[in-house]
């Protein structure tokens, strides 16, 4: 997808907003605040969003501190429970008992949960008239309430504003957070996912030359060579994949090229901090060649050519100990360091962004400190890699074809002192990102998810390091 059309993307989507708050702050503000609300307001696999979660956790809280505020007035009287139950619900009066105000929140609490916990409806109906009723009745109670016998007016006082207060909270709180969240969140995602994530990319009769404001098809991304069969026929089980020396020739030099870029990039300056995580850093800056990438930066406590190694020799090991790797496999060895693979990650931004699958072409090597691949005594490590097309591989139906424009894991020494004050030889860890995901996918919702898969893989490669240290692999 070209630049253009994902500022088009998103400008349409955050034009969508019905909050004029959004207009009147700064573009990165607002993208936040709007990356915010999609996150409180999705409803992950039909399940009860987080803004509605927290709305009934809210609900409960009332009942409850409504409850133990009733029963700090009456237990200062110094009676017993006894009598107190005989008091204030047995021989019940509105004149003297408070036993009423917890019923009220009883009933708030039932109803409330009612309809939007179980019912899940989506109108402010419900929330004003259990809010009007507490208001009528607690307005009706003070009138009512023999105040001048009343052992400790300030409790008492203390209930009715509590109860008072937190009904309009509960009401406050649904109208104006919980159904705009989870409104601009569906309106969010049918943009997205409009039609499915592969709706024609072409309206029936568009005239030549108009450029589609759809996301460019999964078929035609860039291939190093033309493929030997015209039709995009899947790979039968077993079958070997056959490549000329030409197409060959072709892979190595791409390859190269990529791994090049990769390094290039990954040195280059001036990056700008997307997130911080313990010690983890993620960046971003925009380039000429790829547009935005991504930069993870971390600390493994392994030798850099240990992980380097598992990463070249074990990738289909992957998913073993990595869940956001759902599938990995070797599809062809080019030549030594070369090879093409094919990976299934795991979906993101909290359900919102669907599992892709990427054909990749890869290139491994050891580096010297000016990026020349060397034999001996290397000074980094680096395995980059870049989506390619290959013959019986056309895209899954059942998943959408990503697309790795650019992208490496560049990984070396680094001396830390242990606490017992011996110096080991750890990893400085450098995850290179340029993607295309495909799909109409706002900018500001792959912002969020990059950086989140970037920090959540990273937790899972410190976890198989700290494994194999304890098996002595390293």
């Amino acid at each position: 997808m070209t630049d253009h059309r994902i500022r088009e993307a998103a400008e349409s989507l955050l034009s969508t907003v019905s909050n004029p708050n959004y207009r009147t702050i700064s573009q990165s503000q607002s993208v936040n605040l709007v990356s915010e609300d999609l996150a409180a307001g999705h409803r992950p696999q039909g399940k009860m969003s987080t803004v509605r979660r927290f709305f009934c956790l809210f609900v409960t809280f009332d009942i409850l501190f409504t409850s133990l505020m009733w029963l700090i007035c009456v237990m200062m009287r110094g009676e017993t429970l006894e009598q107190i139950f005989n008091r204030e619900i047995v021989h019940y009066n509105v004149k003297t008992s408070l036993f009423d105000i917890v019923m009220v929140a009883v009933t708030r609490f039932i109803v409330l949960l009612l309809f939007y916990a179980i019912l899940y409806i989506n109108n402010w109906s419900v929330i004003a008239l259990s809010t009007g009723g507490t208001c009528a009745f607690l307005i009706a109670k003070v009138f009512v309430f023999d105040w001048p016998n009343a052992s400790q007016p300030v409790y008492q006082v203390f209930l009715i504003l509590t109860s008072f207060t937190i009904s309009w909270g509960e009401a406050w709180f649904l109208d104006f957070r919980v159904l705009p969240q989870e409104l601009q969140a569906k309106q969010i995602l049918e943009c997205i996912v409009h039609g499915t994530e592969r709706t024609p990319l072409l309206h029936p009769g568009r005239p030549s030359g108009v450029l589609s404001t759809h996301g460019e098809s999964t078929v035609n991304w860039f291939s190093p060579v033309e493929t030997p069969e015209s039709s995009p026929r899947p790979r039968r089980a077993g079958e070997q994949i056959i490549l000329t020396q030409d197409q060959i020739d072709e892979y190595k030099s791409q390859a190269e090229e990529s791994m090049q870029n990769a390094w290039r990039i990954i040195n280059s300056p001036n990056w700008s901090v997307e997130k911080r995580n313990k010690g983890d850093i993620v960046e971003s800056k925009r380039t000429e060649q790829f547009g935005k990438v991504y930069r993870f930066t971390g600390i493994v406590e392994c030798p850099p050519k240990f992980l380097y190694e598992e990463f070249r020799d074990n990738i289909t090991n992957l998913p073993k100990w990595n869940p956001t790797i759902l599938k990995s496999e070797v599809i062809k060895e080019i030549a030594p360091g070369i090879d093409i693979s094919y990976q299934v990650t795991e979906g993101g931004g909290r359900g919102m962004i669907t599992p892709r699958d990427f054909v990749i072409l890869r290139r491994a090597a050891p580096l010297s400190k000016d990026g020349r691949i060397v034999d001996e005594d290397p000074y980094s490590y680096i395995s980059s890699g870049v989506s390619v097309q290959v013959p019986g591989f056309p895209p899954n139906r059942d998943l959408v074809r990503g697309h790795n424009k650019v992208g490496c894991w560049y990984m070396k020494p680094i001396n830390v002192k242990s606490s017992g004050g011996k110096i080991e030889k750890h990893t400085s860890f450098q995850w290179l990102m340029c993607c295309d995901l495909k799909g109409k996918i706002p900018p500001f919702v792959l912002d969020a998810a990059f950086a989140s898969v970037m920090c959540d893989y990273i937790v899972h490669v410190r976890k198989y390091a700290a494994v194999c240290r304890a098996q002595g692999k390293f």
